[in-house]
C-alpha cells in the first residue's frame, strides 16, 4: 500500500490564510479607527487647505496656495509660531529636572520608600489638566499668590510678579505649569533608563578609582542617550500640541491673552475653526503645523543617529 499523501499546496495555503485571519481580526478595529479618525480627516484637511470652504464643510472654489499665503503673511500667525516654538523649547526643561530627580530616587535603597517617591512625583499626571490650571492660577496670581508670598517672605519686601498677567512673563508662568505636569512622566522614563544600566559598569569604574561625578558623566549620561532622545521628541510634540491649559489661562479665549503672548499655532487654528470659521485657513494652518513638527522630528532623528 502506498503512503497517504498529505495536504496539497493549495490546502496548506488555505490553512495558513485561516490562521492569519485570527490575528488580522484583532488588528482590523485598529485599522478602521485609524482610517476613519486619522487618515481620512488628514487627507480631507489637506484638500480643504487649497479651497474656500463654507461653514457647513462644502467646498466652494479652488484657491490654490492662497490660504497658505494669507496665513504666512499674517503677523499674528507668525507670532503664534514664535510662541509655540518658545513654549515647546522651554517645556523641555522638565527633562533635566526629571533626570536629576530620577537619580535621587534611584539612590534610595529602600524599595518601599522608592515606590512612595515614584508615586508622589507621578501624581500630577493623574490630575486633570483643567484642575492643574485652576490650582496654578491661584499659585501664580499677583496678589497673595503662593510664589509671590514665598518670595516676599524670603526677600523681606512685597513682591508682585505678574506670572500670568505680564506679557513678558506669561511664558515663564505657563512653563512652570507644564514642567510640574510632565515632571513625573520624565522622572519615570529616566528612572527606567537608570535601572537598566548594568551595575557591573559602576563597580568596574569604582575599582579603577572613578568618583561619583566621573561615573555619572562617563557611564550614566551616555547610556541614557536613547531615553533623552525619546523624551526630547515626545516633549517637542507635546509642546506643539498644547491647547487646554493655555486656552484657560487666556480666559477661555483662543486669542492668547494677554497681548497674544500665549497664542500658539493650535489656538490660532481653533480660532479660525470655531470662533471665526474659515476652514480653508484653519486647514492650511494645520498642514503648516504638521510640516513644522515633522521637520523638527526628522532633523532630530538625523542628528542623533550621527552622534
Amino acid at each position: 500500500m502506498g503512503k497517504r499523501s498529505g495536504p496539497g499546496k493549495r490546502g496548506k495555503a488555505i490553512y495558513k490564510w485561516k490562521k492569519s485571519l485570527v490575528w488580522l481580526s484583532f488588528l482590523l478595529p485598529t485599522f478602521v479607527c485609524l482610517l476613519v479618525l486619522t487618515y481620512i480627516p488628514t487627507f480631507k484637511a489637506v484638500n480643504f487647505s487649497f479651497h474656500e470652504v463654507s461653514v457647513i464643510g462644502e467646498i466652494q472654489r479652488s484657491v490654490g496656495l492662497q490660504n497658505y499665503k494669507v496665513m504666512l503673511s499674517s503677523s499674528s500667525f507668525r507670532k503664534a509660531i514664535g510662541n509655540t516654538l518658545m513654549l515647546a523649547v522651554m517645556s523641555l526643561s522638565a527633562i533635566p529636572v526629571g533626570f536629576v530627580i530620577a537619580c535621587g530616587v534611584n539612590s534610595v535603597i529602600n524599595k518601599k520608600a522608592q515606590t512612595i517617591f515614584r508615586l508622589g512625583f507621578y501624581m500630577p499626571n493623574i490630575i486633570t489638566g483643567v484642575s492643574i490650571v485652576l490650582i496654578f492660577q491661584y499659585i501664580l496670581q499677583v496678589d497673595n499668590g503662593l510664589i509671590n508670598l514665598a518670595l516676599s517672605n524670603l526677600l523681606g519686601r512685597k513682591i508682585e510678579i505678574g506670572w500670568l498677567s505680564d506679557p513678558s512673563l506669561t511664558k515663564v508662568g505657563a512653563t512652570i505649569i507644564q514642567v510640574w505636569t510632565t515632571l513625573g512622566y520624565n522622572m519615570l522614563i529616566c528612572l527606567a533608563g537608570l535601572q537598566s544600566i548594568p551595575t557591573e559598569l559602576y563597580e568596574a569604574a569604582m575599582m579603577d578609582g572613578g568618583g561619583a561625578l566621573h561615573r555619572w558623566r562617563y557611564i550614566t549620561i551616555p547610556l541614557m542617550r536613547n531615553n533623552f532622545i525619546f523624551l526630547f521628541i515626545t516633549g517637542i510634540i507635546n509642546g506643539f500640541s498644547r491647547f487646554t491649559d493655555l486656552y484657560i489661562l487666556s480666559g477661555n479665549s483662543s486669542s492668547g491673552k494677554p497681548a497674544g503672548s500665549l497664542q500658539t499655532i493650535l489656538m490660532y487654528i481653533y480660532q479660525y475653526s470655531f470662533e471665526n470659521p474659515s476652514y480653508g485657513l484653519s486647514c492650511a494652518g494645520a498642514v503648516i503645523l504638521f510640516v513644522i513638527v515633522f521637520t523638527i522630528t526628522s532633523i532630530n532623528l538625523k542628528v542623533t543617529k550621527t552622534i
